[in-house]
């Protein structure tokens, strides 16, 4: 299925209202490609993972769009497994649902807000609640991959580990949904590394999504490198300068942002000083300030005087 030229805006006509209604923190877009590619991209051969599910609007989302296709279980099973911790144990995650869906302490469970909120698609759905590094995968192969719960460097890894191996050349999409935030910058690394194996789908899904297919198998010495995540300095950056170099000009202020951002995990803060003024400099960063690679690089900067001390020299 050819999903270029996004057609999930271009026919949103043809998407049901309800995907919009779960509080989440996935964009308009988002929901209508989730959507899209659950309804279009699955031939049920496989599974959908939804790891990172919060309260369920991406799950909504896949599980809406698979159901419109007549996928609703695989091999006798549900098709959709759902993994989140559906603890607030993140004040960020209590806040949000506390101002816009339900009165909760940090601490709390949320998993009856996510069963509440996907209730029409639940024969379809398996939550899979606790630490993700507690779940091991079926070994079923996986059509849909969507990612939102790689934040640490671990969990990326952890993913790829359990995940890649079943992914279908040819078949499978990939979706990173923190692939337009700077913070993270070993999902750059780590997909870089794999590139030759994967195909861009669509390079934005605002918010912050990007999407892959899987085009050939990906090498078991690769993805036991992914989980071990055992790059040197030099092998990050140069990853992350060949991503660069090959990016759109849509694209390749993020991507600036995410060596910025590695500069500065790595402590080599003379480099990433110098590199923060080239870029303000070469973008035009006061002249968009409503972009979010520019309000990142302003963050950076920020966070950097206080890592370096003060000066934002190491």
């Amino acid at each position: 299925m050819d999903f270029s030229g996004k057609p999930w805006n271009a026919r949103a006509d043809e998407i049901p209202p309800e995907i919009y209604t779960p509080y989440g923190m996935v964009g308009p877009e988002e929901r209508r490609c989730f959507y899209w590619l659950a309804r279009y991209g699955l031939t049920g051969r496989g599974c959908v993972v939804d790891a990172g599910c919060f309260l369920g609007a991406s799950t909504l989302c896949f599980a809406s769009g698979a159901a419109a296709a007549g996928h609703r279980r695989f091999q006798g099973g549900p098709i959709i497994h759902a993994y989140d911790y559906f603890m607030a144990y993140d004040a960020y995650i209590a806040e949000a649902i506390r101002k816009n869906v339900a009165p909760i302490g940090k601490g709390q469970p949320y998993l009856g807000l996510f069963k509440s909120h996907t209730e029409k698609y639940a024969s379809m759905i398996e939550a899979h609640a606790g630490n993700i590094f507690d779940h091991r995968w079926s070994g079923a192969p996986v059509e849909l991959l969507f990612i939102d719960v790689a934040k640490r460097t671990r969990i990326n890894s952890h993913l790829a580990r359990e995940f890649f191996p079943h992914l279908v050349p040819g078949i499978s999409l990939l979706i990173h949904q923190d692939y337009f935030h700077c913070w993270h910058p070993y999902i750059h690394v780590a997909m870089e590394y794999v590139s030759d194996a994967f195909e861009v789908v669509d390079e934005h899904v605002r918010h912050q999504s990007r999407v892959w297919r899987l085009t050939t198998p990906i090498p078991q010495e690769k993805i036991a490198r992914l989980e071990a995540y055992d790059f040197t300095k030099e092998e990050r950056l140069a990853l992350l300068d060949r991503l660069i170099a090959n990016a759109s000009a849509h694209s390749r202020p993020v991507m600036e942002t995410v060596r910025l951002w590695q500069h500065c995990l790595d402590g080599d803060y003379d480099v990433a000083a110098r590199e923060i003024a080239e870029f303000k400099e070469a973008h035009g960063v006061d002249e968009h300030s409503f972009q979010l690679w520019a309000r990142q690089a302003r963050e950076i900067e920020a966070r950097l005087k206080d890592m370096a001390g003060g000066d934002g020299r190491g």
